[in-house]
This record gives structure tokens, sequence and C-alpha cells, in this order.
């Protein structure tokens, strides 16, 4: 189960919210750690796929690469 990477940027910058509004929405207090997820080098737990797809307006499955 991993996120789609491209889906999650591209919903991110279509609804306007910076890469550190959304690590602290999801729960990083580090301001790199949303960061490192759009660079590939960390993955959500499900716990944050859940406020991240409540957050977009989409589900999680929608988040997820098929």
């Amino acid at each position: 189960m991993k996120l789609n990477i491209e889906k999650a940027k591209s919903l991110r910058r279509k609804q306007g919210y910076t890469q550190s509004y959304v690590g602290s929405y999801i729960g990083y207090s580090a301001k790199s750690a949303y960061s490192q997820i759009e660079s590939w080098k960390r993955q959500p737990n499900l716990h944050r796929l859940g406020l991240l797809s409540k957050l977009y307006g989409v589900t999680v499955e929608e988040l997820l690469e098929s």
C-alpha cells in the first residue's frame, strides 16, 4: 500500500496548500517531514493517509498507487 506521490502533489497544489501546512495537518512536527513524502523518502502511515484523504476530499483508495 503506497501513496501515489504525483496524485498527492497535484491535489496539494490544486488546493493551494504548502508542504508545511499539510505536514502540520497530518501531525508532523518537523517542517521537512511532508516534503520527504513528496520526495519518496518516507511513506505516511494509515492514520496519516486518512487525514490526507480528508484534507483533499478524496478516498484513501484514490491516494494509493494502483
